[in-house]
This record gives C-alpha cells, structure tokens and sequence, in this order.
C-alpha cells in the first residue's frame, strides 16, 4: 500500500472513524518500515551489513573509551537488543573481523567488544550512504519541517 491509497483506507475506514490517532500510527508505522526496509537492503547489498551490525559499530564508534571498546551487555543496553540477540550479532561481526572480543581487565569472567581498522573503515563507507538514503527519503520536508517533525516525535517520546 502506497501513501495515497493508505489515506484513501483511512479516510474510507469505518474502524478509525472514533479516532485519528489510525492517521498518525499507520503513517508512522509504514514510514519506519520503509526506513527499515530501505537501509537493510543498502546495507545488505552494498556492505554485506544488516542494520544491527552498523548499530553495533555506530555504538563501539562513539563510545567514550578511546580504543572504542564497550562490554556486551552495554551495547545491548543501548541498542535495546537481548542478549542472544547481541550475542548472534557480535559473532557475525566478529567473523567480519569488524570487531574484537579482548579480555576484560576489570572482570576476568567477561569479554569486552572493540572496534577493529576494518570495523571502522566499514563504518565509515557506509554511513554516509545510508545518511544519503534518509535524505532522499525526507526530500520533501525542509528544513524547518525537519525540525517540526523531530520535536513532535520527541514530545510524544517523552
């Protein structure tokens, strides 16, 4: 379903005539899911990446440490992922030689994640084309639109 056709259902839906809010989470779910959709075949094709791996290297990327190391259960944290999940993510990484697990010094018993060369090189190919994307893709708002639409997303977030 396109746009037009979705505010044609909704306009035309018997089921959200009680309520607008259809007309604010269908858009919103369909815009996401594009985003998703979009980015994950970019990544896939271009980088052999999926969207959580560029997460995880986002992630180890900006973290305050230096040598841009974090422990598993940090980035889980901050990526909202389980701990299988991260688990599986980290060891698709790792293969990819975009990461290392290294002994973590203050706790024997657990392992730390950090960004290799090559994690980083990666990281920074392909962001700039999957910023690219999201341009493209919020071509028709300006600059102001932009903002609107980032402090109405916070408002309802927060």
């Amino acid at each position: 379903m396109n746009a037009n056709e979705l505010k044609v259902h909704l306009n035309n839906n018997d089921i959200c005539s009680t309520s607008e809010i259809g007309h604010v989470t269908l858009p919103l779910l369909m815009l996401s899911q594009r985003l998703f959709s979009q980015i994950g075949n970019l990544l896939s094709v271009k980088y052999n990446l999926s969207n959580s791996e560029l997460d995880v290297l986002a992630s180890l990327h900006s973290a305050k440490d230096e040598n841009h190391t974090l422990t598993p259960t940090r980035l889980y944290e901050r990526l909202f992922f389980s701990s299988g999940g991260m688990t599986k993510v980290l060891k698709k990484l790792e293969t990819k030689k975009f990461i290392n697990r290294i002994t973590n010094k203050d706790d024997k018993r657990s392992k730390m994640v950090q960004l290799t060369k090559d994690g980083k090189i990666i990281l920074e190919e392909s962001l700039p084309d999957v910023i690219e994307l999201e341009e493209a893709i919020f071509s028709d708002l300006d600059s102001q639109d932009r903002k609107h639409l980032s402090s109405l997303l916070f408002k309802v977030l927060d």
